[in-house]
């Protein structure tokens, strides 16, 4: 079974990331993959490279504790190619 972990990004602090990990949670179900750990950033842009979620998720993502990453949309992920990369 394939480990996964999931990520989501909302901008303010009074937004609720919860659309997002619903579906995310569905997903990793209907996978069948069994979900290690959620990365929630709140209030935090899409600009910035560092974020505490996003940087725990990479520390995890090397460390090898997870093998799939899921994210809902792939703008709260990374807002360039060169973050992404």
């Amino acid at each position: 079974m394939k480990r996964c972990a999931v990520y989501a990004r909302v901008s303010t602090k009074d937004q609720s990331a919860d659309l997002q990990l619903d579906a995310l949670r569905a997903l990793c179900s209907q996978r069948g993959w069994l979900l290690q750990r959620e990365h929630v950033d709140h209030g935090v842009s899409g600009t910035k490279a560092r974020r505490p979620a996003l940087d725990q998720l990479m520390r995890d993502v090397h460390a090898g504790k997870v093998d799939v990453v899921a994210v809902w949309k792939f703008d709260r992920f990374a807002r360039s190619t060169q973050h992404l990369v």
